[in-house]
């Protein structure tokens, strides 16, 4: 009769080295990533340092003084003012830490697959980072350092003084710079909630997020047909993200544009 032996001691062990592999392996998976972590940490505090260096901090000081008057904060404006912007020139902007890696592999690969140069993929703060401290010329080396300025301004200042910081400073076409004069010189209104002078309608915000790309190209003044095209893009945009309804798009588009007579008057004549 054949009986069922006992394991032999040898086999206990190897299961107990085999049971023991797993936490151990755990562990250094664990060590692992966590280098991983604070190197990149590192990195990006080391980028964000170099950064600082071709940053005029006094550029940066007007929008912390009382005086400044002419910047207007963004919780000042109806929310389809900022969401105009945000829809059409970087709808990443709430989540990405000042680069969007998604935006940069979709534009080297449109670049390489159509051979051309044309495609950006400058973020808010980026743009920002370039207009307040830096040329337009198009080099590696510029592209490098608005990228290590952006970096740096997304770890000093929060979001939404980043997009405060933009809009009020970007161009809009005709000697315009920054969104509260731009209002002015096209609809002689004000992007204030409760301003004095009337609001810009939804309409005219689109209008307005539709300059920055090119404010000559698409001015409404020497171009209206082009720039009601490109506003009928940012209000898709803006559906698209949630930011308004279907049903508001539509009325937005049905409005006519009514520009200021003196700005008509002041571009036909320069």
């Amino acid at each position: 009769m054949h009986t069922l032996s006992s394991p032999a001691p040898h086999s206990n062990i190897r299961r107990e080295r085999k049971a023991g592999k797993k936490p151990s392996l755990l562990k250094r998976m664990s060590g692992a990533i966590l280098s991983l972590i604070l190197l990149l940490a590192a990195v990006w505090a080391i980028i964000g340092y170099i950064g600082e260096q071709w940053m005029d901090q006094k550029k940066l000081a007007v929008f912390t003084q009382p005086s400044a008057q002419t910047y207007i904060p963004t919780d000042e404006m109806p929310d389809y003012v900022w969401q105009a912007f945000i829809a059409i020139e970087d709808h990443r902007f709430p989540y990405h830490p000042g680069v969007d890696p998604i935006a940069i592999g979709r534009s080297i690969w449109i670049d390489l697959s159509t051979d051309s140069k044309a495609q950006g993929a400058s973020t808010i703060t980026m743009q920002l980072a370039r207009n307040l401290f830096l040329s337009h010329d198009k080099t590696i080396e510029r592209k490098l350092k608005e990228t290590a300025i952006a970096i740096r301004l997304e770890q000093q200042y929060s979001k939404q003084e980043l997009l405060t910081m933009y809009l009020n400073t970007i161009y809009f076409g005709h000697g315009t710079y920054g969104i509260e004069k731009a209002a002015d010189f096209y609809f002689g209104k004000t992007v204030r909630e409760n301003g004095q002078k009337h609001t810009i309608t939804l309409s005219e915000a689109a209008l307005l997020a539709s300059l920055p790309k090119a404010p000559e190209s698409y001015s409404p003044v020497k171009h209206l047909e082009k720039a009601k095209k490109r506003q009928a893009l940012v209000l898709k945009r803006m559906v698209d993200l949630g930011f308004i309804t279907e049903a508001e798009k539509e009325n937005a588009l049905k409005k006519e544009i009514v520009l200021q007579p003196a700005t008509r008057t002041y571009v036909n004549a320069s």
